[in-house]
């Protein structure tokens, strides 16, 4: 047989709650390790933001090699002002429509990192990450 079933479980879900912050640096916002310490392959995300920033924030969110990093391949530019994102959830496209183009990986040093454009102070959000696992 050239092919076997994996009976461990391959998969999880992410709940991360962000709390808006005065700083606009890379990583300004905060940041997550990889949970598995292995590579991932991330399915979906979902944000759901309670109340959105009082400031002009854009949100950038992706995989970074550094704490400090500027991840974009989950959210990049995303307005998260209140008018525009308060008391909605939005599915944020992690793998590609082109399904012959790259899915986002998470290596199993990097880490989530959230930054903003601008203060964010006022956002309550949490960002939903479904991932398998690579390895």
């Amino acid at each position: 047989m050239t092919v076997s079933t994996v009976l461990e479980d391959q998969r999880g879900m992410l709940k991360i709650k962000i709390t808006g912050v005065a700083s606009a640096a890379n990583g300004g916002i905060g940041y997550v390790e990889n949970p598995e310490g292995v590579k991932l392959g991330i399915l979906r995300t979902y944000l759901y933001a309670r109340t959105g920033s009082t400031g002009a924030v854009n949100l950038d969110v992706g995989i970074a090699t550094a704490v400090t990093g500027k991840g974009t391949d989950i959210l990049s530019t995303f307005d998260g002002i209140q008018a525009t994102i308060g008391a909605k959830l939005f599915y944020c496209q992690a793998v590609p429509v082109n399904e012959t183009e790259d899915a986002v990986v998470w290596a199993a040093t990097s880490y989530l990192t959230f930054t903003g454009s601008a203060t964010s102070v006022g956002l309550d959000a949490d960002l939903y990450v479904e991932y398998i696992r690579l390895a």
